[in-house]
């Protein structure tokens, strides 16, 4: 597969590199800003890989989707598993082994971001999830519990409810998994708090690298 990417943060100087999936629909650019304001704030200690996910009936999707009659969306693991597969393979490039590796994402990004850094479908350090959920959580073997794990959520979410949002905590509880939650009086979106609290939690992690 041929990825679609953008960076952001010089390599040679960074500290840490994250990949940055986008949500479903959406498209890197559109993360752009975000993202360098979170630079910023790191003083540039960031080198920022973001893909475009593949076209999927119209629509950008990291993995399928299917529904049902009534227009429900059920989990397809096989699809799920296949996708993280050969996603690891395109973002190898990517990845230097003398740095320190996060996966990070919005929506449906945040939820690839948790099934591969869970499953280390690829080397993760470091897990950021906002807005996100654990898809196909049962078929997820988790061999290391030492990763740094984010997690935000909007308390107003019409999109990923608020509830699906504490089952994955209690998924991540459950497995024993430590991690950072923040929640917001928000919708589907990132929040101002939400940079300022991730903007944080990242500081402290490049703060061990010092």
């Amino acid at each position: 597969m041929n990825l679609d990417v953008i960076t952001v943060g010089e390599k040679s100087t960074a500290d840490i590199v994250l990949i940055w999936f986008h949500g479903y629909g959406a498209n890197n650019w559109g993360f752009e800003p975000f993202i360098k304001l979170l630079n910023l704030n790191l003083d540039g200690r960031l080198h920022v890989v973001m893909p475009n996910a593949p076209m999927d009936n119209g629509k950008r999707s990291w993995y399928p989707l299917p529904t049902t009659d009534n227009g429900s969306v059920v989990e397809d693991d096989e699809g799920i598993m296949n996708s993280k597969k050969i996603l690891a393979s395109a973002l190898h490039e990517h990845i230097d082994k003398d740095k320190r590796l996060y996966l990070g994402g919005f929506s449906q990004g945040a939820a690839l971001s948790l099934s591969m850094g869970l499953s280390n479908d690829m080397r993760a350090d470091g897990i950021i999830a906002i807005s996100g959920y654990v898809p196909s959580a049962s078929k997820i073997n988790i061999v290391d519990h030492n990763k740094d794990i984010y997690v935000a959520h909007g308390k107003n979410d019409t999109t990923i409810s608020i509830e699906t949002h504490k089952k994955s905590v209690s998924f991540l509880e459950k497995n024993n998994l430590s991690y950072t939650e923040y929640v917001d009086d928000c919708g589907h979106t990132i929040s101002k708090g939400m940079i300022s609290s991730l903007s944080k939690w990242m500081y402290d992690r490049l703060q061990r690298a010092d």
